[in-house]
């Protein structure tokens, strides 16, 4: 790479494929429910939610990409609607490696943070998924696998689709608000956009379902622990062969003061100036938690640090 590229290599470029493939991506996914109220408030418009207030989580290490990065990531989504699309409006997308977080965050608008460690570790009774930044465990999954999984079970996170290939797979809409603050720090450098991008999985042999468990903490400067933890939909981890394909701007948003409170939360240093300044107490930790399988009647949560909820599954 060099500074200036000559006009043949910028030409090369452009004539590039524009999806990003990723090959042999272990992936810890959970699916849980969560409290209507909390989704309300935290969608932005034009975004609402749906009929059952539904929240995912993933830990994952992509060993292999096209894109010339490997890396570790953790993320958070809450099922949201967008006129008659569902679709998955993500919160927090941490991951281990810059390349990887420039990629999502620049071209799509996901919204990416550098995080010191995401890990997967067998225990050898349980897998375990660990998002740790600023110091503090923010996401936590626990799977204890019990069976392997159906091929219809990846249906509770994404609906059923078939690639340009013909192949079954699965597919997931991801709805993200793309902008830049201007360089005075007080303005959009341009109306946000809200971007659709769509992404594909096709599963290898031997995914593993199991009894989840889920952690979201709040620190001042990932608010993970708003999303309240209430049942397990389900749990599941295995190898999995991806593709981003391109997104693409379905609305520009012209009010832009509807959407400037729910544009902040990318930006550690929003925290630490209303810290500063003390016009608002924010705290330094709370959470919530939720154990068992499918079919579990627990939801706790509260304004101190999380701790385990050992309840057994209806």
């Amino acid at each position: 790479m060099r500074f200036a590229l000559s006009p043949s290599e910028v030409a090369d470029l452009r004539r590039a494929p524009l999806v990003a493939e990723f090959v042999g991506s272990e992936m810890l996914l959970a699916a849980f429910q969560t409290e209507p109220h909390a989704v309300a408030r935290i969608l932005p418009r034009p975004l609402r939610p749906t009929s059952q207030p539904i929240a995912f989580a993933f830990v994952a290490h992509h060993p292999q990409t096209n894109f010339g990065s490997a890396y570790h990531e953790g993320a958070l989504f809450l099922q949201a609607r967008l006129g008659h699309e569902t679709g998955l409006y993500c919160l927090a997308m941490p991951v281990t490696e810059d390349m990887a977080m420039v990629y999502g965050r620049e071209r799509f608008g996901f919204p990416k943070k550098i995080a010191e460690i995401i890990s997967l570790e067998d225990t050898g009774s349980q897998v375990v998924g660990r998002l740790v930044r600023k110091g503090a465990e923010i996401l936590r999954i626990e799977l204890e696998p019990n069976a392997m999984a159906e091929p219809g079970d990846p249906g509770i996170f994404w609906d059923e689709a078939v690639d340009s290939a013909g192949r079954q797979c699965w597919e997931a809409i991801a709805f993200l608000f793309k902008f830049f603050p201007s360089p005075d720090g007080k303005h959009f450098d341009y109306l946000p956009r809200l971007v659709r991008q769509p992404t594909l999985f096709r599963p290898q042999a031997g995914l593993h379902k199991g009894g989840g468990r889920v952690v979201l903490t709040s620190t001042t400067y990932d608010p993970l622990g708003e999303v309240p933890v209430g049942p397990m939909i389900g749990c599941m981890l295995g190898l999995w062969d991806n593709t981003m394909l391109p997104g693409r701007v379905v609305r520009r948003v012209w009010n832009v003061w509807r959407l400037l409170p729910h544009a902040f939360f990318r930006m550690d240093a929003a925290s630490s100036c209303l810290a500063s300044l003390g016009t608002q107490p924010i705290p330094v930790v709370s959470g919530a938690v939720a154990k068992g399988d499918a079919g579990s009647r627990s939801l706790v949560g509260g304004p101190t640090a999380p701790t385990a909820c050992h309840h057994k599954p209806d």
